[in-house]
């Protein structure tokens, strides 16, 4: 299917905090179609070194052809296809150990949403896959539907969906695949609707889409893939090196937020960092300063001209050089 334009979220304030430049080394970890990446290939004025990675060999493809049409050669950019859960060992590899700015853009993107062969969304119907790779030798959903025991079902809805019918869904699901496999979207996305009792007036979204997001997060494993994404990614910044994380779920932003605390340079009385700094450096651990107390919401004027932002989180962080 043709691509579907897909619109990169907080533009202006990741070129903010990230502070792209020429003579850097930066790391896209998650180019998807390549919307921010190439904001920051503009930003470098075609010096220095601008490494992408993506999980979906489809996004690579989508996204060197986005860089083609802009005139820029496949050659000028290092292109990675994987995780960026094994992000140290897939750099190293590439003879890059460090970098001075990594860029994450969590979760899916419009031109995954809108394949129906892909299987993450109910709004067309298409086969229970919901893998970001469909070469990685995991589970699909339908797969994972047929074997999940229903209360590991039920605790994924509640953590990864916020889901208040968890149990009724989980329990709806497997009286279902006891009578026959659920093997589209459409067929679990039914099986959802069924559980979930009616409300008064239109509801704000489908009753199914917090189990499609749920059970997207567990197949891919999601949670665990960016809690060692995140270590790796602050252990590789050069010093005054940045990174800056956008997220669109809460769970997604908690361990963004918990992984810049631990590493933390906090401002306190000039004898306390200095303590802190000592032991940072003892102990050869990064060091980060936060830049942002709070998350960074996009504006109002985008969200309406880019509902998909309105769930974005931004944090952004930099590497603090620890001196004796």
């Amino acid at each position: 299917m043709s691509p579907t334009v897909h619109v990169p979220v907080m533009p202006d304030e990741v070129l903010q905090f990230l502070l792209p430049g020429p003579r850097q080394i930066i790391v896209d970890a998650t180019v998807g179609c390549g919307g921010h990446a190439l904001l920051l290939w503009e930003a470098m004025e075609g010096c220095g070194t601008l490494v992408v990675l993506d999980r979906d060999p489809e996004m690579i493809e989508l996204a060197q052809r986005r860089f083609r049409e802009q005139g820029i050669p496949s050659r000028s950019v290092r292109w990675m296809i994987g995780s960026f859960g094994d992000l140290a060992e897939r750099l190293a590899g590439s003879g890059i150990p460090t970098y001075d700015r990594i860029f994450f853009d969590l979760g899916l993107n419009s031109n995954q949403l809108a394949d129906p062969a892909r299987g993450f969304s109910f709004v067309a119907d298409g086969p229970l896959d919901a893998r970001y790779s469909r070469h990685e030798p995991i589970a699909t959903l339908a797969e994972w539907l047929a074997q999940i025991r229903p209360r590991q079902l039920e605790e994924t809805l509640r953590e990864y969906g916020n889901e208040r019918w968890a149990g009724r869904i989980a329990r709806a699901v497997v009286r279902r695949r006891e009578r026959r496999p659920i093997e589209t979207t459409a067929e679990l996305a039914a099986v959802v609707r069924s559980a979930v009792p009616p409300t008064r007036g239109r509801r704000r979204i489908d009753a199914a889409t917090r189990t499609f997001q749920a059970l997207r997060i567990l197949v891919n494993a999601e949670m665990e893939h960016l809690a060692r994404g995140l270590e790796q990614a602050i252990a590789g910044l050069r010093p005054g090196g940045r990174i800056v994380v956008i997220s669109f779920h809460s769970g997604e932003d908690r361990l963004v937020k918990q992984a810049f605390r631990r590493y933390a340079i906090r401002r306190r009385k000039r004898a306390e960092v200095t303590d802190e700094r000592r032991e940072a450096k003892e102990q050869q651990r990064p060091a980060l300063e936060i830049l942002t107390a709070k998350p960074v919401r996009p504006s109002s004027d985008e969200c309406r001209s880019n509902p998909r932002a309105r769930s974005s989180r931004l944090r952004a962080a930099v590497s603090v050089e620890l001196k004796s």
